[in-house]
C-alpha cells in the first residue's frame, strides 16, 4: 500500500525544474519496484517517477540474483526515465555515478565502480543496479532499479558477509535513509537533466572504474573470456583485449577480477 506518512514523504520536486523525483510512490511491501515502474511506463506515466519499497518480495538484481535487505534498513527503488534511444545504454552508468557521488558525502572511504553495475567501498559491494528498457505508445523508456546498503549488517548474512558492506558498517553508526535518498535524487537529476553532464557521463563514470587495467575473466553466456580491461567505449561497453590481441566490446557479463593488475 502507499503511505504518505512514510519517511520519504515530501522529497518530491517542488520547484518544477527537476525531472527525477517529480512523483514518489512508497510501498511498505511490493513484489518489485522495477515491475511497478514498468507498469507505470506502459500506462503512459511521465518520466521522473520514483518507486521506493521497504520490502521487495520478488526483487531481483542482474543475472536474476536476489537482493538481501532487511525491512526498513536500506534503499530499494526504481526510477522511470524516458531518454533518447541513443542514451538507453547509459542508464546503468547514470545510476552508478549518482550513487557514488552520493556516498562520497556520507563516508570518507573511497567509492569506486566495478563494471558493469556495482558500486564499491572498502573493496566490498555497497550498491547495484538493474536497468531495463522498453517501448510503449509514449516512446522508449528506461526503468533503473537500484539497491543501496545504508544500514545493512552484512555480517548477519553469511551468504554476503565477505562481499558486501553498508554506510553503517563503514561509519560505525546508523545513517538516515531519507538524507541519502534526498542527495541521490539530486545527483541523478543533476546528471540526467543537464546535456553537458550527460555528454560527460561515460568519462566521469570511467574515472571511478576500478576494472580498467586489470586482468579479468568475463562469463558471457556459456563462454569465458580472459583478458585485460582497457577501458570503455562511448556507450559504456567494456573493451577487453584477450590473449590473442582481439578487443571484445562487452555490454554486460559476469566479471571476476584477478588480484594482479596489469
Amino acid at each position: 500500500m502507499n503511505d504518505t506518512t512514510n519517511e520519504f514523504h515530501g522529497l518530491e520536486s517542488v520547484d518544477g525544474r527537476a525531472v527525477v523525483g517529480r512523483r514518489i510512490v512508497w510501498h511498505e511491501t511490493t513484489a518489485s519496484t522495477n515491475d511497478d515502474a514498468r507498469r507505470a511506463a506502459e500506462a503512459g506515466e511521465p518520466e521522473g517517477l520514483v518507486v521506493i519499497a521497504d520490502v521487495q518480495t520478488a526483487g531481483r538484481g542482474r543475472m536474476s540474483r536476489s537482493w538481501i535487505s532487511p525491512p526498513g534498513r536500506d534503499l530499494l527503488f526504481s526510477v522511470l526515465l524516458r531518454p533518447d534511444a541513443a542514451d538507453l545504454p547509459k542508464m546503468p552508468l547514470l545510476a552508478g555515478l549518482a550513487v557514488a557521488r552520493t556516498l562520497d558525502a556520507f563516508t570518507s572511504q573511497r567509492v569506486t565502480l566495478k563494471w558493469p553495475n556495482d558500486v564499491r567501498a572498502a573493496d566490498r559491494k555497497i550498491s547495484g543496479t538493474l536497468a531495463e528498457s522498453g517501448h510503449s505508445d509514449a516512446g522508449y523508456y528506461a526503468v533503473i532499479g537500484t539497491g543501496v546498503n545504508v544500514n545493512l549488517d552484512a555480517a548477519a548474512h553469511p551468504e554476503i558477509a565477505e562481499i558486501a558492506t553498508s554506510l553503517r558498517t563503514l561509519n560505525g553508526r546508523s545513517v538516515s535513509r531519507r538524507e541519502v535518498m534526498r542527495r541521490l535524487l539530486k545527483e541523478m537529476d543533476d546528471i540526467y537533466a543537464s546535456p553537458g553532464a550527460m555528454s560527460a557521463l561515460v568519462s566521469d563514470w570511467s574515472e571511478r572504474l576500478e576494472t580498467i587495467g586489470q586482468e579479468i575473466d568475463v562469463l558471457w553466456g556459456d563462454e569465458s573470456i580472459h583478458g585485460v580491461a582497457e577501458g570503455v567505449d562511448d556507450s559504456g561497453r567494456l573493451l577487453l583485449r584477450d590473449r590473442d590481441g582481439v578487443v571484445h566490446r562487452l555490454e554486460a557479463g559476469e566479471v571476476t577480477l584477478q588480484t594482479t593488475p596489469r
